[in-house]
């Protein structure tokens, strides 16, 4: 890993009644984020936020919801529901468009635009930021320094392991602090990884949740807690959407539908499971935040 900041590590503390792991959710709609930059967003996303909404209803737990400004910007309402369900709102940028796709000062325009329309829509300011496909890696590590300019506390945007997506391999693996040369700093909470035989290796969070068995996805998560450390779930709400590759098949390649459509019928039973057994919360409750 070659990064040009200081990276200290934070304390984590279990409370009494053990650790306490983050739940996020990246709030977009799946076509428009996935197969067309330029489509108009969906009402599939309402639907879906909601179903979300009511399942973390049921098993009383919070979460901090990544919200895109383009699904902000059509459904204003939708961002007022998650706030009123007591969940934590965060950015997750204005168009999804990945950061290796962007200048700085286009990148910085983006944040902006998101964090006016979320923080207008439920009055409050915005502390955290998840980027676009994980894209804040080897190359665009710049724009944490643009994330603090913004007046972001947290991002949760690196995974500490190279794929051909995205990534950083060798990067720190729990939450830690990013200090920079103009003393600004954010705190970086990476998506989880388990090491095994030296290398980070990802299984909770997205397809991983969807591949993985789900006894194999809380085993990992009990390793972590086991030496107090916190993992991160990340969901979308597209995820237990079962209807969706069937009512796009003239739309989606067969298969595409096929990679990005496979279990999703399983994720709502994987989460209740999980909730169930293990302890969750918003990303500013775990770091201390809020």
């Amino acid at each position: 890993m070659n990064c040009p900041y200081t990276i200290k590590p934070l304390k984590v503390n279990a409370s009494g009644n053990g650790v306490i792991n983050a739940l996020s959710v990246d709030v977009e709609d799946w076509y428009q984020s996935t197969c067309d930059l330029n489509a108009p967003i969906s009402d599939r996303v309402v639907r879906n936020t909601r179903a979300l909404l009511q399942l973390f209803q049921e098993c009383d737990v919070r979460a901090t919801f990544f919200v895109l400004g383009l699904v902000c910007e059509r459904y204003p309402y939708l961002i007022q529901e998650i706030k009123a369900g007591g969940h934590e709102l965060a950015t997750h940028g204005y168009s999804h468009r990945p950061l290796y796709a962007m200048s700085r000062s286009a990148f910085g325009d983006d944040i902006q635009r998101s964090l006016d329309l979320i923080q207008d829509t439920v009055g409050e300011p915005i502390h955290g930021y998840r980027a676009p496909d994980f894209s804040i890696d080897e190359g665009t590590l710049w724009a944490l320094e643009v994330l603090a300019e913004k007046g972001i506390q947290y991002d949760s945007s690196i995974f500490p392991f190279r794929n051909s997506r995205y990534g950083v391999r060798g990067w720190y693996r729990f939450p830690h602090r990013i200090e920079m040369d103009n003393h600004q700093t954010v705190i970086e909470f990476p998506l989880s990884t388990v090491n095994l035989a030296g290398h980070a290796f990802p299984f909770v969070g997205g397809g991983y949740s969807r591949l993985l068995p789900v006894w194999l996805i809380e085993l990992g998560i009990r390793r972590l807690n086991r030496t107090h450390q916190r993992a991160i779930v990340y969901l979308h709400p597209y995820e237990i959407d079962t209807q969706e590759m069937a009512e796009l098949r003239d739309k989606v390649p067969a298969s595409t539908r096929l990679s990005q459509g496979f279990n999703r019928r399983v994720i709502a039973s994987r989460m209740q499971r999980l909730f169930s057994v293990l302890r969750f919360s918003t990303i500013g409750d775990v770091l201390g935040l809020t």
